[in-house]
């Protein structure tokens, strides 16, 4: 059989050359132009597969923490497996037998946690401050009163499974109506409001009264609307354990979420997830760092920063487990029981998207691992049950 010719193989090779040029061209042309229609449509703005974060080393919050390391009970960690159990430190600047650890989770300086608990009967003295907080209620009965000036005290009673939002800068304090020690767990953005006023008297020692926020009205912790089907306004949400929630497909099939927008907030934002039994959520991450606490289910999650899946975390988790990725970390979420799993998660969004700051990915295939180490888990537990 006959070689081909040298003319020929060159021109089969330029021509080879030029398919592949053209592909390129075509691939780039296309890719910017997916670009463009993509950042007018979905209103974001697409960027490159690089970020690098410089963390800071001297913040006014982290000159307050060195400081507070010796009157408060500070416990740095990322994970905690079950809040309502962790051994728990004096704290008597929040009340007489009160009990509880601060935690500044993941190296976020912008939002930070408490867990407290209130001895029986017990009480916090009032307080007020210009950083937003929401407050899920471990146990109860018990309540929290408000006072606004020109307005009458006004009372909102909660029990375990209930969600609160503090109103910026009013005074309150919570009361234990039980005979029984009573946990809550608070989400703050105090790290954020310290870091931009460096000044902890004006941040909980200010008179400003935030009217837009909190009227003080008799049914402010009644209200209810439904902007959206998975977002609520309200202000207080008695049971989130057992709350509505609504589709959420695109973190994967038979997921539902349901977004609470609560006391005006504007930094602070608080919803439940919950995943079908034996499925699990895409990988995403974004800027700001998240807190979830487990209310129901079992399984596991994986965190890893970009790039470096080596060095993933994993935290195994129950009703009860605390954990936090660290901020534009890929977290995925993966419930290998045989009930739903459904989980609260508080973060700062609105906080960085006005400042424009707010980025977010999510991962539509899996790494290649997942799937079969999701499986190898699935198999565990079905042999744990039989």
């Amino acid at each position: 059989m006959r070689r081909p010719s040298f003319l020929f193989r060159t021109l089969a090779l330029l021509a080879v050359l030029a398919v592949l040029a053209a592909a390129a061209l075509y691939t780039g042309l296309a890719r910017r132009l997916f670009h463009e229609v993509y950042e007018r449509v979905a209103g974001v703005e697409l960027l490159g597969p690089a970020a690098v974060r410089i963390p800071p080393s001297d913040s006014p919050y982290q000159r307050w923490l060195a400081r507070a390391r010796a009157d408060i009970p500070v416990h740095e960690t990322w994970a905690i497996v079950d809040v309502s159990s962790v051994e728990l430190r004096p704290w008597p600047q929040k009340g007489q037998g009160v009990t509880g650890l601060y935690l500044p989770l993941a190296d976020d300086h912008v939002s930070d946690a408490r867990v407290l608990e209130l001895p029986p009967r017990g009480e916090t003295p009032a307080e007020r401050h210009l950083y937003e907080k929401g407050i899920y209620f471990l146990g109860g009965p018990g309540h929290t009163e408000f006072y606004s000036p020109g307005a009458p005290v006004r009372r909102v009673d909660w029990q375990a499974g209930s969600l609160l939002s503090i109103p910026l800068n009013v005074a309150y304090r919570h009361v234990n109506d039980s005979e029984r020690p009573v946990r809550l767990l608070e989400v703050t953005t105090f790290p954020f409001v310290l870091n931009s006023f460096a000044s902890e008297g004006f941040v909980e020692v200010n008179p400003f009264t935030f009217s837009d926020r909190y009227d003080g009205a008799d049914d402010y912790f009644e209200r209810a609307e439904y902007p959206e089907p998975d977002w609520l306004t309200t202000n207080f949400v008695t049971d989130i354990r057992a709350s509505r929630t609504s589709d959420m497909a695109i973190r994967g099939a038979g997921n539902t979420v349901m977004h609470w927008t609560m006391a005006g907030n504007s930094m602070l934002s608080l919803h439940v997830s919950e995943i079908p039994p034996r499925q699990y959520k895409k990988a995403h991450r974004h800027s700001n760092g998240s807190i979830f606490l487990l209310l129901s289910g079992s399984g596991f999650s994986l965190t890893w920063p970009a790039g470096d899946w080596p060095q993933r975390r994993r935290v195994d988790w129950q009703a009860g487990t605390l954990f936090a990725p660290p901020a534009y970390w890929y977290h995925q979420h993966l419930n290998t029981g045989a009930e739903p799993a459904r989980y609260l998660s508080i973060n700062t969004p609105d906080l960085l998207l006005n400042l424009g700051l707010r980025f977010t990915d999510q991962v539509e295939t899996d790494q290649p691992e997942v799937r079969a180490l999701f499986e190898r888990e699935l198999a565990r537990t079905a042999d744990e049950r039989r």
